[in-house]
């Protein structure tokens, strides 16, 4: 069973999503600095435990923190279901991810979506990790916030985005036009490639190219902070 060993990521499961979680273990000896988290527990019903430092160091190997939550695995969002809830949305905005390998960069996307209001993070079945516990963890409890969509093929999908009312607009260092210039108030995805770019099927789906201006000398930004800095330019012109 998948467990949970951050604090913040305990807290935000518990207050959103109690149904999935299973039991709260805690070290002996850390009762008062867990008291937030077992109030939070007792109070959604969940049952929790205090063991020895060496129950709990058996149980949970290579674990620094003192207390762990057991879960259920993270569902994903049904790609038919969020395709209809989306038409439905003012101005949704939501990203797509053309390979998505690193774990850790997953579970910044999530967490940096999560700050500036993203819809929904779309990420293929075959070229992409999945929510595992590195992803829970770095993304600070944002899991608990943001959906996360699991498609078979990326740019089928993308079609069925633009029938639903949504410009998708690639992000792509070779392309000629800032993301400044790009209109983000709208229905928008934003779509990213892997450390390789876009892939050319996928690039041909999107309506228009942006990139994320750059040194010459050195352009090209990882994944996760060319996200953070295209969602951050996009909430900066909703916000006005």
């Amino acid at each position: 069973m998948p467990y949970l060993n951050n604090k913040k990521s305990i807290l935000e499961t518990l207050m959103n999503h109690p149904e999935s979680a299973k039991r709260l273990w805690i070290e002996a000896g850390y009762e008062a600095v867990s008291d937030e988290v077992i109030k939070e527990a007792k109070k959604q019903g969940v049952s929790f435990r205090v063991i020895s430092k060496e129950e709990f160091s058996k149980k949970f190997r290579d674990v620094k923190s003192h207390l762990c939550l057991e879960r259920d695995e993270v569902s994903y969002a049904d790609p038919d279901v969020f395709i209809g809830d989306v038409g439905l949305m003012k101005s949704p905005l939501v990203c797509a991810f053309d390979g998505l390998y690193d774990p850790q960069n997953l579970g910044n996307i999530v967490r940096t979506a999560a700050c500036f209001g993203v819809d929904a993070v779309i990420i293929p079945k075959d070229r992409s990790c999945g929510i595992t516990q590195t992803v829970i963890g770095v993304s600070r409890g944002a899991v608990e916030h943001v959906k996360v969509v699991r498609v078979v093929n990326l740019a089928r999908y993308l079609d069925s985005l633009k029938e639903a009312g949504l410009f998708c607009y690639g992000l792509d260092e070779r392309a000629s036009t800032p993301v400044w210039n790009a209109d983000l108030k709208g229905p928008v995805c934003l779509v990213f490639g892997a450390e390789e770019g876009l892939r050319r099927l996928t690039r041909e789906k999107c309506d228009q190219l942006f990139r994320v201006p750059t040194e010459d000398s050195f352009p090209s930004l990882n994944v996760a902070t060319a996200f953070a800095v295209a969602v951050g330019e996009a909430r900066r012109q909703r916000a006005k």
